[in-house]
């Protein structure tokens, strides 16, 4: 350990007995999936917990803590038979009563599961076959299931869990925290391959300086989630390296509708053409981000849907001053970016007065509505349009921005249980076509996720996933 009494680089160097230390942006490290809100909460809880499938970059879907599984003739009930040899931390085996405490806790009235919906959706009831087996039956055919319920969030818990204790059955256990550190250690016995990294410890730091320092001291071997001026500081000693991530994650300018110069599509021309001008002239993406026409993010629909259309020109010069609110979602966009947007905005005429939040301070002026423009990265659940809409749903948490968005969603509703693929993609694109043209939010960017990490780590191929997964991550 160093002076500080956090482990330090040494304590990696050897395959036996390491530990890497990770800092993480998050507000608080978690370990009951019900309770997760973000993609690095959620990859903690995929250290400990199991999802029934998973997902492996060269098989596809593989199993979990479910050994197989059948589908009927309509795709509409999968039965999982689950693995006898996978064990909880308390040496309980997984049966298929706790499979289903597990799903119910995500839909159960009250829950305040963020990834409950998704399964609501498409969900009609989970039977128990047998002490092993269990059975969901969906409410029609709906190809990206096996996708939804590998995501860590669906990870299984004991029933005998508590609200004080979660009892998972993944390749790590809780351990003894260190020097502000939440830690996880490698468990004996797990059935599957994993990383050969023996403990993590997880540190919550948002402070850009701090985590450089911490980063060249090597007392943190891994950053994730860091604001971009972490990943693109020049003070980064040579062993760390900078990597993007593909990610789901893109950020949306969303308007506030209940303003009356938004309420006229010709005003949200203006806006996205201003806004544009600034994104495609003024360097304001890295070289972690790029450029997004599209509400859905590349890399999930047919590539038809990205086709760009061409935009009515208008002009930008406002006939009158005109006061805006806009709000920034800080550590997305530089600061110098951010007034590069305010100043496109201010030369055409308006009136700007702007906020650049971090965190749940986000959250203010978007549940109270005071704002007119809003940037909002978002980061699917799943590589499908489903885990994007909840954005757009009357009751979400930019219900004041009163987005007209009712006839599109129940159109998509009645096209998500097509059985055939590329037709329910099709559809979907038609209504997302649709709406988009209308401008009632208006696609910025998408956004890779940076991650800093000594040179001493190998990362999993990050091609076919869209987060850095920390039981592929290894030491060289």
């Amino acid at each position: 350990m160093n002076d500080q009494g956090i482990f330090s680089m040494e304590s990696v160097s050897s395959k036996k007995n390491s530990i890497v230390n990770v800092i993480m942006t998050t507000e608080v490290v978690l370990f009951d999936p019900v309770q997760c809100k973000g993609y690095q909460q959620f990859q903690i809880v995929n250290l400990f917990l199991d999802t029934l499938v998973r997902k492996d970059p060269k098989f596809g879907i593989i199993s979990g803590a479910a050994s197989k599984w059948d589908i009927n003739a309509s795709q509409t009930e999968y039965t999982f038979y689950l693995n006898q040899n996978l064990k909880f931390h308390n040496e309980d085996t997984i049966t298929a009563k706790d499979v289903k405490y597990s799903f119910d806790r995500h839909l159960e009235e009250g829950s305040v599961s963020v990834i409950g919906t998704y399964l609501k959706n498409v969900l009609l009831q989970i039977e128990i076959v047998s002490d092993f087996s269990v059975k969901f039956v969906l409410k029609g055919s709906y190809p990206p299931f096996l996708d939804l319920i590998s995501m860590p969030g669906y990870g299984i818990i004991s029933s005998k869990s508590t609200k004080d204790k979660i009892i998972g059955s993944g390749p790590f256990v809780r351990s003894e925290s260190k020097s502000g550190m939440v830690c996880l250690t490698k468990r004996k016995n797990y059935p599957f391959s994993t990383t050969n990294i023996d403990k993590f410890c997880i540190k919550i730091e948002r402070d850009v300086e701090k985590t450089i320092a911490a980063l060249n001291d090597s007392s943190i071997q891994l950053a994730m989630g860091s604001p971009l001026e972490v990943a693109l500081s020049e003070k980064l000693k040579m062993e760390l390296v900078s990597h993007p991530t593909f990610s789901l994650v893109s950020t949306q300018i969303f308007l506030n509708h209940n303003s009356s110069f938004l309420k006229e599509k010709k005003n949200r021309q203006i806006v996205r053409k201003i806004a544009y001008s600034a994104r495609d002239n003024d360097k304001i993406l890295t070289k972690f981000d790029s450029a997004l026409n599209t509400y859905i993010p590349k890399g999930i629909m047919q590539e038809s849907y990205y086709q760009d259309e061409p935009f009515i020109n208008v002009n930008d010069s406002l006939k009158e001053k005109t006061k805006l609110k806009i709000v920034f979602p800080y550590g997305i966009f530089l600061e110098s970016s951010v007034k590069k947007i305010v100043k496109r905005f201010e030369i055409a005429g308006f009136e700007v007065s702007y906020l650049n939040v971090k965190g749940k301070d986000l959250l203010a002026p978007i549940q109270s509505g005071e704002f007119d423009l809003v940037f909002v990265p978002y980061q699917g659940v799943i590589p499908d349009p489903d885990g994007y809409l909840d954005l757009l749903a009357p009751e979400s948490l930019l219900k004041k921005a009163s987005i007209p968005s009712e006839k599109y969603l129940k159109k998509i509703s009645d096209a998500r249980f097509t059985t055939n693929r590329k037709d329910r993609l099709d559809e979907y694109s038609n209504v997302l076509k649709k709406f988009e043209k209308e401008l009632y939010i208006i696609p910025f960017s998408q956004n890779s996720i940076p991650i800093v990490y000594n040179n001493k780590l190998k990362l999993p191929n990050l091609n076919y996933t869209f987060h850095l997964n920390l039981r592929e991550l290894t030491l060289k």
